[in-house]
């Protein structure tokens, strides 16, 4: 198989340190702090606690994702995600690992319906601007490198 491997040198610019609003939807709260500070592309990092969580698992061979709902308290071990641009808006693209009380961790694709308890962001920007678009063989809106 050819080397089908892309990539693509950045730049830092701006750095920020975050706190997210109590009770906000942790997807829409990064993609407003992306707005406000005017970040079109961005690497980020993430921790803290929600009231509850959904994500997303992407089944592969059906070119779909399916929803995971927590309907109780987790805690943000880990959060990692980019910020891009897809026909001109701006999409947040998260990865999180989440626990529950017993220690016990999930993972998955961040979608809408969140609630922030508690959450602190590191966001990075960086140059140049980058847009993601649709490929065939995933069903995924990828980054355009």
């Amino acid at each position: 198989m050819a080397d089908l491997m892309s990539y693509l040198e950045v730049e830092p610019k701006r750095e920020f340190i975050c706190k997210l609003p109590y009770d906000s939807d942790l997807l829409l709260a990064l993609k407003d702090l992306a707005k406000k500070l005017n970040v079109k592309t961005a690497v980020f990092t993430l921790l803290g606690g929600l009231k509850n969580a959904s994500l997303f698992y992407y089944i592969q061979s059906e070119k779909r994702y399916v929803k995971i709902t927590f309907d109780f308290p987790v805690e943000i071990v880990s959060g990692i995600g980019n910020i891009a641009m897809l026909n001109e808006e701006i999409m947040v693209h998260a990865h999180l690992v989440l626990s529950d009380r017993e220690g016990r961790c999930y993972g998955g694709h961040l979608t809408e319906g969140s609630k922030v308890f508690a959450c602190e962001v590191h966001l990075k920007e960086i140059s140049p601007v980058l847009n993601r678009k649709y490929d065939p063989i995933t069903g995924l809106n990828l980054l355009d490198i």
